[in-house]
């Protein structure tokens, strides 16, 4: 039997490792109807539990681990730590307590990590716009006019279903130095992610690039060219409508689009200004309000996400005033063709508010509209709803 050593005079078992890699049908567990399949993925899952308990027993007897071993806890055990179907709630508690022993890993555990582990994985599909060598926007797409073709073939990548997780607990775990020593490594996969043409791959990309921003300096988004390219595929999820993972692209999209704007742009500049327009006007507005209008849902996410892109916005919101209103007070009035749910109903409420405050200067000219939406909700919601809702 294999084993890698971590100390002297300790061995630890590197099959233990090999247990815990997850089944490539993982990746299509929720579209799967085979009864077989589901028994063998849910059996593997048990197993893996008792796997990483005996891993945690094994490195309880160390006194610590060096860094060639915690790069290969991280790949193995990172993806237990956060959602998946391949996930139980013990599992994810183990696997925590085994991180533990890497909170405080170094740029070279990181690196190894991404390097050693994830780049092998996504090398086969580089992505078309990216520098995979530097982690820059390259001037122009690599592959002529039919790049897009070559990027989406094959995709290997997705035989690996728990690499975005590994990727998170990085940048998780990564300092403000460190990120720009491994930017190269961090970048390629996040917009292979971000850019993939399924939904739910997306919605990864948007919640790596989420992270990426907390520790990511400013000027190195700007200089590597990367801000833009981002800025672009997070509008391009907003594009995604009629799939099930839209409401939660909206909820994720809109506010790190919001945020990248604001750590990219001028407080008052006119960058700032008509980036956020844009997400307003051009991606809610005109794209989401109007081909995703029978989607209640989606509309409902798309509500929830207003009060973060007006705050933001302020007094500038006021041009979009007309289109706002109607379709924040639609969801109040009683009406045969209105099913809006009271949490539906409360969110334009938040969002109302937010409108009125931020654009107060101008908002007079609507408050007919408002009160008359505000009112007929109110005398129109059952008591028992009401209460249980804790009120408005």
């Amino acid at each position: 039997m294999s084993s890698v050593k971590a100390e002297e005079g300790h061995n630890l078992d590197q099959s233990l490792f090999g247990n815990l890699h997850i089944p490539p049908n993982y990746r299509k567990y929720d579209e799967t109807a085979e009864t077989e399949t589901v028994v063998q993925l849910e059996e593997w899952k048990r197993n893996a539990y008792g796997v990483l308990c005996k891993l945690r027993d094994d490195l309880r007897a160390l006194e610590s681990v060096n860094a060639t071993y915690q790069a290969d806890l991280v790949y193995y055990v990172s993806p237990f730590d956060g959602d998946g179907p391949w996930v139980l709630d013990s599992s994810r508690e183990v696997a925590r307590d085994i991180l533990t022993a890497c909170t405080k890993s170094t740029a070279d555990v990181q690196g190894r990590v991404l390097r050693n582990f994830v780049k092998p994985i996504f090398q086969p599909n580089p992505h078309p716009s990216v520098n995979v060598e530097t982690g820059r926007k390259l001037p122009r797409a690599a592959g002529g006019p039919l790049n897009h073709l070559d990027f989406m073939e094959g995709q290997d990548w997705k035989n690996n279903p728990g690499v975005s997780h590994v990727i998170y607990w990085c940048l998780s775990h990564v300092d403000t130095p460190t990120v720009e020593k491994l930017w190269h490594l961090f970048i390629p996969p996040i917009m292979t992610l971000l850019d993939d043409y399924e939904a739910k791959y997306k919605l990864l990309g948007v919640q790596l690039v989420s992270q990426l921003l907390e520790v990511s300096p400013p000027d190195l988004l700007q200089r590597t060219g990367i801000d833009s390219l981002i800025l672009h595929s997070l509008k391009t999820c907003l594009a995604f409508l009629q799939h099930r993972e839209t409401p939660s692209l909206i909820r994720s999209a809109v506010p790190t689009s919001v945020r990248l704007t604001e750590i990219t742009t001028a407080q008052g500049s006119a960058a700032r200004f008509d980036q956020l327009c844009a997400l307003l006007g051009d991606n809610i507005i005109g794209n989401i309000w109007v081909y995703a209008s029978r989607d209640s849902d989606a509309l409902q996410a798309s509500v929830d996400v207003i009060p973060i892109i007006v705050k933001a916005l302020g007094v500038g919101t006021s041009r979009y005033l007309k289109g706002l209103i109607s379709q924040l007070v639609f969801p109040l009035i009683p009406a045969p063709d209105n099913g809006a749910s009271v949490e539906y109903k409360l969110s334009s409420l938040k969002a109302l508010r937010v409108v009125i405050e931020e654009c107060a200067p101008r908002i007079h000219k609507w408050r007919g509209a408002i009160l008359e939406g505000i009112l007929k909700c109110w005398v129109d919601i059952p008591e028992s709803n009401f209460n249980a809702e804790g009120g408005f």
